[in-house]
């Protein structure tokens, strides 16, 4: 039985739309995986879907039938779905949890009968839990109770399976022993969608793809197509290697793992065929971008000072801004900002101490005359070989505050090579901004 969505959009709360214009199919014995950041829609989606949720606009049709003109007792014999994460309220056992499938085919007060003890027998059988069907539910492991529920969808009878992150939070074996299960009863004429956070499951069985992105759709199709590097790259904001296998003279993707920024000293742009080299090299070709990163105190305004260096000693021309600690000791309590061209310096931060101030972070206040004054030093960068901002975080990222000239300074690409210290965790808001920005570890 085919399944399809036309143009869904929904909102809990109006003017705050969760799914943006989705459409998507899935015939017969197909499996269809909805990959995304959390947050971005996929449950949401799944809801509408089965008919949990209405949507604001488009239709949901199954078997070319719109959805909402079935009974809801016939929408659960077709539908069945499986939660990410479910605890029952009593210790029933495997069998009981299973037999829970056989509802929608039963009367008001009708009690199981012989033909539906053998329905679930036999799904309790197919999943290999047929010697656990008297434990209690709430004593077998994860793997084990997502198998039940696999099984209560197969004694339900349906048609179409949806299932929240079948795979989360479960070992490396009972991952495989699901997404075995799930191909097999898909070549039996079970269609199933869903979501989930591993690529690599998706290319393991998936039929087509639904790439989910802040509720939108950023790819759908075979998973070939949309299981790229630059579109996980962009969706994920991480960056990601494809690795292929090749089979008769073709390459086949067969696993997504995310690509580690490289750990660089600023003295190899000296040697030649390095990666600090490469970069200087390409700036005469086109502007590029380099995110510099790392945790606290990794060393990421020193490394940019040593950079600073050897570009100037080369004869480079510099611009931007350094963001240098103050510290008493080997405690830091503020933050300057230092104009590269000019040299001059000013205090730009100092540790939070309450909850005054206008501009602050959970550790900083910010002076806003200074954030002023660095802006208006941005702002009167025309162009230069290398360009450093020093830092963008929080405030630029979370809450369009702060340096904004330096964001803006990036995205119009006014230099041959810029190089911009991000904190480890704002690096995929980065990339997102900055999809072909080159990532590497500013570590001293």
């Amino acid at each position: 039985m085919k399944m399809s969505a036309e143009h869904l959009s929904f909102a809990y709360i109006q003017g705050k739309t969760i799914l943006h214009d989705v459409s998507l199919e899935v015939k017969a014995g197909e499996i269809l995986y909805v990959l995304g950041p959390n947050g971005g829609g996929k449950s949401t989606l799944l809801s509408c879907l089965a008919g949990l949720l209405q949507p604001d606009s488009g239709k949901v049709y199954l078997a070319e039938k719109p959805l909402a003109e079935f009974e809801a007792a016939e929408r659960a014999r077709l539908i069945g779905m499986i939660p990410q994460m479910h605890v029952p309220s009593f210790a029933y056992t495997v069998e009981e949890m299973v037999m829970m499938g056989r509802a929608p085919h039963l009367g008001w007060l009708e009690s199981p009968s012989r033909v539906d003890h053998e329905i679930v027998q036999n799904a309790l059988e197919q999943v290999g839990l047929l010697e656990l069907k008297g434990r209690p539910y709430t004593e077998i492991s994860g793997g084990e109770r997502q198998l039940t529920l696999i099984a209560r969808g197969l004694a339900q009878k349906c048609q179409i399976l949806l299932m929240d992150e079948p795979s989360a939070h479960l070992d490396l074996s009972n991952q495989y022993r699901i997404l075995e299960i799930i191909q097999q009863l898909s070549h039996r004429g079970l269609s199933f969608i869903i979501t989930s956070h591993s690529p690599n499951d998706a290319l393991a069985t998936a039929d087509r793809v639904l790439l989910l992105n802040s509720g939108w759709v950023t790819a759908y199709g075979p998973p070939d197509e949309v299981l790229t590097e630059d579109l996980l790259s962009a969706v994920y904001g991480v960056r990601t290697e494809i690795i292929y296998e090749t089979i008769r003279g073709l390459g086949k993707p067969r696993a997504v793992v995310p690509r580690r920024p490289e750990t660089i000293d600023p003295q190899s742009m000296e040697i030649e065929g390095s990666l600090l080299w490469k970069v200087f090299e390409k700036r005469y070709k086109q502007p590029q971008r380099i995110l510099v990163t790392g945790m606290s105190g990794a060393g990421k305004t020193t490394w940019c000072s040593r950079l600073v260096e050897l570009a100037r000693a080369r004869g480079m021309s510099v611009d931007g801004i350094l963001a240098p600690g103050i510290f008493e000791g080997h405690h830091k309590t503020g933050i300057n900002v230092r104009n590269l061209k000019t040299g001059e310096e000013k205090q730009l931060a100092i540790l939070r101490q309450d909850d005054s101030g206008d501009i602050s972070t959970p550790r900083w206040t910010f002076d806003p005359d200074v954030l002023d004054w660095a802006n208006d030093q941005l702002g009167e960068i025309i162009e230069c070989d290398l360009l450093i901002i020093d830092e963008l975080g929080p405030l630029e990222f979370l809450r369009g505050e702060g340096l904004i000239k330096g964001m803006d300074l990036i995205d119009r690409q006014d230099f041959k090579a810029a190089f911009v210290v991000v904190r480890s965790s704002l690096l995929p808001n980065a990339l997102q901004r900055w999809p072909d920005a080159l990532v590497i570890n500013g570590r001293i």
